[in-house]
């Protein structure tokens, strides 16, 4: 019975400390609005690989590796805190969903501005 009460209190100690434990953000968490701009030029970025129509893939993965090297450093960040601000905010869906509007508003208004602007000749 001792054991029993043992195990017990050890399963509810265990699950009492997990529940509790502070938040997972990486030391170097980029910010929402950071992030938002940074996922709408890599889904730009997506969308300008699969149009070139690439035979191979691993050429496809190549040219967005590339693009997506020079996304981050256009907007300051290493590969390392994206990937890891990623994995965060994929785990956090509320603020995943903040940064999805944010991105839809942006390519809503990219893709009203360019219905504005007249055909180059």
């Amino acid at each position: 019975m001792h054991l029993y009460r043992t195990l017990i209190w050890f399963v509810l100690m265990i699950g009492l400390l997990t529940g509790c434990q502070t938040d997972n953000r990486p030391d170097n968490l980029v910010d929402t609005d950071k992030m938002a701009n940074i996922l709408t030029d890599v889904h730009l970025a997506e969308a300008r690989v699969s149009r070139l129509g690439v035979a191979s893939i691993d050429s496809s993965n190549l040219m967005y590796k590339r693009f997506e090297s020079r996304i981050l450093r256009k907007h300051g960040v290493d590969t390392m805190d994206y990937e890891k601000s990623y994995v965060y905010y994929s785990s956090h869906p509320r603020e995943m969903e903040v940064i999805y509007k944010q991105i839809v508003e942006k390519l809503e208004k990219e893709l009203a501005t360019s219905r504005k602007k007249p055909a180059k000749s």
